[in-house]
């Protein structure tokens, strides 16, 4: 039992250090690796049960935009009251993943691959309608300009997610099979 949380805590811990990493530019550069921010909420939903989890998932995740904006000199172009809109964008996530997790084969690829991807879908279209709604920056735009303007980003953002997500399966699949086993010390 022991050791079970144990392992929990160094794959929270774990999770949270890939938004750290990831999380100064959202597409990336050829410095920074891109967002891994919705893949790894979706991760957490499906691999840690605590929902505390996603309360500091989200600590870390707004601490890393504040580190952003204020020290990496990021643009505050998307800030609004419409960022708030990310917490249940994000609790979303992590729920998809936490509903799948309940499932009897959680890693099998077909659901696996849909749930990501419908999430992050879910999470593209929710956090645009938010900052759409409550953002000061395009109050004048009409709905079908906004739709075409934000749609060239649909599939960085999900297919960056979907990337992060399918490396996360291959890992899982090594541990699962046995390909990478901890050595064990013979007595």
């Amino acid at each position: 039992m022991l050791a079970e949380n144990k392992k929990s805590l160094w794959l929270a811990i774990g999770l949270l250090a890939v938004i750290v990493l990831t999380r100064t530019q959202h597409f990336g550069s050829a410095v920074y690796l891109p967002d891994a921010t919705l893949a790894v909420l979706f991760l957490g939903g499906l691999l840690v049960a605590r929902s505390g989890w996603l309360g500091l998932a989200l600590l870390v995740a707004f601490g890393m935009d504040a580190y952003a904006l204020g020290w990496k000199g990021v643009s505050d172009y998307c800030m609004s009251p419409g960022y708030w809109g990310l917490i249940p964008t994000y609790a979303l996530v992590w729920g998809a993943g936490r509903w799948l997790a309940k499932r009897e084969k959680p890693f099998a690829v077909l659901p696996y691959a849909l749930f990501g991807w419908a999430a992050a879908s879910t999470a593209f279209v929710l956090s645009n309608a938010f900052w759409y709604g409550f953002s000061d920056k395009v109050a004048t735009m009409p709905v079908v300009a906004f739709a075409e303007a934000i749609g060239q980003y649909y599939l960085p953002y999900v297919g960056y997610t979907l990337m992060y997500l399918g490396l996360a399966w291959v890992a899982y699949g090594f541990l699962v099979s046995g390909f990478i086993r901890p050595k064990t010390s013979k007595v």
